[in-house]
């Protein structure tokens, strides 16, 4: 399987400066999705289009069915920086590959492999997001308040969602291609799980790539200290496990930086959500281990309400 042709359609899509939710919602319907929203949000800074997309499954919930449902979130300020800079920036990662597999899911089922499960595939399109101050580069702003989105991007029915988030403006993940974070759940950072790091072997080939992520990373934006970016921020809002996948490279690269879209790292990115969601609603894949979670609980205890500190209910 291959989902370098989804990618690509969908770098062509959001390299307009023009783009918008409508856009990409016809985009997408002429692709045989037909389940999608669009909802215009606006912020002090400027505005974006939220877009949802619910790929429903043999078994899904969406059909009265139990099999699990995946939530694939794509994480970003924005596709583009305009009028400062002209083009596709490195932030439109995240929603690049959101897009593209949920493209490349709904040709799956259109050729007779449907998931068992549903796939809920959220992000936002801005192609005139803000910038801000980051070191060691500079990083994009979110065009309108993040706790909104990070709200919107989250779904009561996703039973484990993977947040994808272009993570190159940093200097401890120094790798091409993509990596995948250890799982957040509740305050909690659980060790990687197993069973995404096979199916990340069987995708790249390689031995997996891990972003280590702090506690630091977890808090809410609102404490003022050094977070890597946002890719794990959507546990804030959800009970579900949440796993980062990071589009990251081997030295820094500003997410505001133009020139910097890997179809490779992209479309290795896609290949490894598709397979995800594939063994995951059906039931062959864990973000965590149950009773090692339940463990936690009962020895230490929840620490949800401590890490949500300064995030809006």
């Amino acid at each position: 399987m291959s989902a370098l042709k989804e990618v690509l359609e969908v770098i062509d899509l959001l390299e307009d400066p023009k783009v918008d939710g409508s856009k990409v919602s016809e985009f997408l319907k002429e692709r045989g999705i037909e389940k999608v929203l669009v909802k215009e949000v606006k912020g002090e800074k400027a505005k974006t289009d939220f877009i949802k997309i619910i790929l429903p499954g043999e078994r899904g919930k969406s059909r009265g069915g139990d099999a699990p449902t995946l939530g694939v979130i794509g994480r970003l300020g924005g596709v583009g920086a305009r009028p400062s800079l002209k083009g596709m920036v490195s932030d439109a990662d995240g929603a690049i590959v959101a897009l593209a597999s949920a493209l490349k899911i709904a040709e799956l089922a259109s050729r007779g492999d449907v998931l068992n499960g549903d796939v809920i595939v959220t992000t936002h399109v801005c192609p005139s997001a803000p910038t801000r101050p980051h070191k060691p580069v500079p990083m994009m702003d979110s065009p309108v308040d993040m706790f909104t989105l990070l709200k919107m991007e989250v779904d009561k029915d996703m039973d484990a969602i993977l947040s994808i988030d272009a993570t190159k403006a940093n200097r401890v993940i120094n790798y091409t291609g993509f990596a995948i974070t250890p799982t957040v759940k509740e305050g909690w950072i659980l060790k990687v799980s197993d069973d995404l790091m096979d199916i990340y072997i069987r995708v790249v080939g390689s031995p997996p790539a891990i972003v280590p992520i702090t506690m630091q990373d977890i808090t809410p934006f609102t404490t003022k200290v050094y977070h890597i970016n946002s890719i794990v921020q959507p546990w804030i809002y959800t009970k579900a496990p949440v796993v980062g996948v990071a589009i990251t490279t081997l030295l820094p690269v500003p997410g505001s930086a133009t020139g910097a879209t890997n179809a490779w790292a992209l479309e290795q990115a896609t290949r490894f959500v598709v397979e995800v969601a594939k063994d995951f609603t059906a039931g062959n894949a864990r973000f965590y281990d149950e009773e090692e979670w339940n463990t936690i609980q009962k020895v230490h205890g929840s620490v949800a309400d401590i890490m949500k500190r300064g995030a809006p209910p």
